[in-house]
Parts: structure tokens; C-alpha cells; sequence
């Protein structure tokens, strides 16, 4: 096992119901934690006030890159 802290702040997204911007809960990312075989790991998002999310629970995640949240699709 593995834990990882972001060189730049991530934010995660989790679908809260009906697809739609508003229908999603943004959570802030502490550490992440890497778990499993190398080829396979288990990725596990942490949140700052503590609650794991596991990565196939994730619609999408943000990365805070020169003041703009930056998304890849």
C-alpha cells in the first residue's frame, strides 16, 4: 500500500441522482491510496474531512492547474 498527496489540489465528483452539473456532491482531495498489484491498483481518493471514495464510485475529478480546474475527457 501506497499513499500519495497531490502536488496540486484535486477535486472528485460523484453522481448524487438525475445526470446534470447540479446533481453531482465535489468533494476535496487529501492523499490518495494506491493499493493492490502494480499492474491493477486499487485507487482509493481520500477527502479532507476523512471519508475514502473509491475510484469506480468517481463520475469524474478536477485538477487545479494555474488557477483554472482542469478536466480530462
Amino acid at each position: 500500500m501506497k499513499t500519495i498527496v497531490p502536488a496540486n489540489p484535486i477535486k472528485v465528483y460523484l453522481r448524487q441522482g438525475e445526470v446534470g452539473e447540479a446533481n453531482y456532491l465535489a468533494s476535496n482531495v487529501a492523499f490518495i491510496i494506491v493499493d493492490g498489484p502494480p499492474k491493477y491498483p486499487a485507487l482509493t481518493f481520500v477527502t479532507i474531512s476523512g471519508t475514502a471514495i473509491p475510484s469506480c464510485d468517481i463520475a469524474f475529478a478536477r485538477v487545479l492547474i494555474d488557477g483554472a480546474w482542469v478536466s480530462h475527457d
